[in-house]
């Protein structure tokens, strides 16, 4: 054996003596993004907002983000409403009014839990008139059970608030098993539903504004929901009873007659009297409307 021969035995040598090195691991496959988590839907963001903010104002703490993320959600929703009456941008433009009174109030006094069931019936209200609106603009079976759901949602909150809200809602879901018969679902079939459900919110806020007053606790936004509220409904009937802008612009003048004397005193119950069974046989009539035969 040469010298060379030698020499490249004892390199060998050398390397087999050597530890075992890892062997470099090949570069891993990149794996596909990991899926990106869906967005809540707007009445999803709506829900956890107002518990965030409730939670907070409860608790003494007027916080400007949880305030702003609840703004931001309620401005994001309703789109279904662009065409109807009242529009999105009246609702959205309604419902943060009424945040930025409590928001407002927060700052210096606590604020009642009546208050926040009373916001989250009208963010249900809301919500259950855009489904309303997208299932006439597209009238299908998943529609129509969207639209059940929410108003069974509806009913539940109202019911702290309203002690007429078992009666509204035997009325609202004979109507609804009646558009369950339909053999083809029309929008004009989603009237009667529409004008109980107008006639329910304005039966609401005249019990949640009658409770507010007459604790000396009704803000001028309070007022104003009632207002808006009896002047839709009335606004809706006039379409087929030309005598409903005549009540409309009485009840209106009552509800700011009340408020004026608000300033001053509590209320009474009596001093709803008028403005209640007002409010209360616009809904009889509306049946007596729905019983007549049709042709």
């Amino acid at each position: 054996m040469n010298s060379t021969s030698r020499r490249c035995l004892s390199v060998l040598a050398i390397l087999l003596a050597l530890p075992a090195q890892a062997q470099t691991p090949a570069p891993a496959k990149p794996k596909g993004a990991a899926p990106k988590a869906e967005s809540p839907t707007p009445s999803a963001r709506i829900a956890t907002g107002l518990e965030a903010m409730r939670a907070k104002v409860l608790a003494g703490d007027a916080d400007r983000a949880a305030y702003e993320e609840l703004v931001g959600a309620i401005k994001a929703d309703y789109a279904a409403l662009e065409q109807s009456t009242p529009d999105a941008n009246t609702v959205r433009t309604r419902l943060v009014a009424g945040i930025d009174d409590m928001y407002s109030r927060a700052k210096e006094s606590k604020i009642a839990p009546e208050e926040f069931t009373a916001l989250k019936a009208d963010l249900l209200d809301a919500h259950l008139a855009d489904t309303l609106a997208a299932l006439a603009a597209k009238p299908d079976g998943k529609g129509l059970e969207a639209l059940a759901t929410s108003v069974g949602q509806l009913a539940d909150a109202s019911a702290e608030l309203d002690p007429g809200t078992a009666e509204w809602r035997a009325h609202a879901q004979t109507l609804l098993d009646g558009l369950k018969k339909e053999a083809k679902l029309e929008p004009a079939a989603l009237e009667p539903l529409r004008e109980e459900l107008a006639h329910a919110r304005a039966m609401r806020w005249e019990a949640v504004l009658e409770k507010r007053a007459t604790a000396k606790a009704a803000t001028p936004t309070d007022f104003m929901r009632a207002r808006n509220h009896v002047s839709d409904l009335l606004e809706l009937q006039s379409q087929k009873d030309p005598g409903a802008r005549e009540l409309q612009q009485k009840l209106l003048a009552t509800i700011d007659d009340l408020e004026q004397r608000a300033a001053g005193a509590a209320l009474t119950k009596a001093d709803f009297e008028s403005l209640r069974k007002e409010i209360a046989q616009r809904g009889r009539t509306a049946l007596a409307e729905k019983a007549k035969p049709k042709g």
